[in-house]
């Protein structure tokens, strides 16, 4: 790609022309919206099916943070992490099956690192199982107008079914905006401490971006480099989704200029009539979704740095997502961190 004149993107009368340009020579899905209203800026294959990676973890966190506004759970909570959470491949925080963990920790683990062990241990502590928070995860999904999206675990690693889009996970970039302004802090760190480690950011953006403040990187070589990232300057925040780039510097490059772009708009101003701010849907009306054309073979279109990307999700995956319905009742995970913890003492 080459070099982009900021300058000019910032004397733009509109910059909706410029974001255009910027993505003229790039291939993967994207939208970038202005968090304020949810309003799209600029949408590239914004509904094309694609893997989600470690972008699974930003729902991960969506239902803890759930859990602790409901009181289920505090920071302080602690938990153990199980052998099946201790074999989770990289990243992790690598503790060891029976060490225990806070809350507080984990979630620095799960967003700064991007821990895969950590994520499967928080969903088998509050829930119960990995499959019970996976459904959990599912039906928030669907609540927050997610209608192309399903989880198939807690942390994004490659399995049969994980599918989203671009527009999906900017719905759920703008609800943990919304819903829990007073965890955003979290996706800003560029290191934490956890016991005796310390652990160092996967966004670059953070490093070298004017004002960027989080959220949440992702890589398998099926889904290639994504990135939710968020900046704001003078009030106004700015997110940005790319899902799909070759590797972690163009992933960090298209969001920036992107974002920067975002900036060079009015406010107020828009591409997409449907933006980020679905109407809600019943169950039925779930039934009437479009179904979208397969996502490319990454490998056909780009070649992913040491990796030979598999084909998107399959048409069988596309339909167990149209053929999902809402939970008849919205009651949250059945289990919190004490009730797991006493329900394995009574086994005993």
């Amino acid at each position: 790609m080459g070099s982009i004149n900021l300058q000019r993107l910032l004397a733009a009368a509109c910059g909706l022309s410029v974001l255009a340009s910027v993505a003229a020579q790039a291939a993967g899905p994207a939208v970038v919206f202005d968090a304020a209203d949810g309003r799209l800026l600029f949408s590239e294959e914004a509904d094309t099916p694609w893997y989600p990676a470690s972008l699974t973890k930003l729902m991960t966190a969506y239902v803890i943070f759930d859990l602790l506004r409901r009181g289920e759970v505090t920071l302080t909570s602690e938990f153990v992490v199980s052998p099946h959470a201790n074999a989770q491949p990289p990243s992790r925080l690598g503790m060891g099956a029976g060490k225990r963990i806070n809350v507080k920790d984990a979630l620095q683990g799960l967003i700064v690192h991007s821990a895969n062990d950590i994520a499967v241990a928080l969903a088998e502590a509050v829930a119960g199982s990995e499959d019970e928070f996976v459904e959990e995860m599912n039906q928030t999904a669907l609540r927050l107008g997610m209608t192309h999206t399903q989880f198939v675990n807690a942390n994004g690693l490659p399995k049969e079914g994980q599918a989203t889009t671009a527009r999906d996970m900017g719905l759920l970039a703008r609800a943990l905006i919304r819903d829990f302004p007073e965890r955003l802090p979290l996706y800003g760190q560029v290191d934490v401490q956890i016991g005796s480690r310390s652990f160092h950011t996967h966004n670059k953006l953070l490093e070298h971006f004017d004002g960027a403040d989080g959220m949440k990187t992702g890589f398998t070589c099926g889904a290639g480099y994504n990135i939710v990232a968020s900046a704001t300057r003078n009030g106004r925040r700015i997110v940005a989704v790319v899902l799909g780039e070759r590797t972690g510097g163009e992933r960090s490059a298209r969001a920036m200029k992107l974002i920067e772009a975002g900036f060079a708009t009015q406010p107020g101003k828009a591409i997409d009539a449907q933006g980020l701010e679905p109407e809600p849907v019943s169950g039925e009306a779930l039934l009437d979704a479009p179904q979208f054309a397969l996502a490319r073979n990454l490998s056909e279109f780009r070649s992913v740095k040491n990796c030979f990307g598999p084909a998107g999700p399959s048409p069988k995956v596309l339909q167990e997502i149209a053929d999902r319905k809402p939970a008849a009742t919205s009651s949250g995970p059945v289990k919190t961190v004490a009730t797991a913890a006493d329900k394995k003492t009574e086994k005993k």
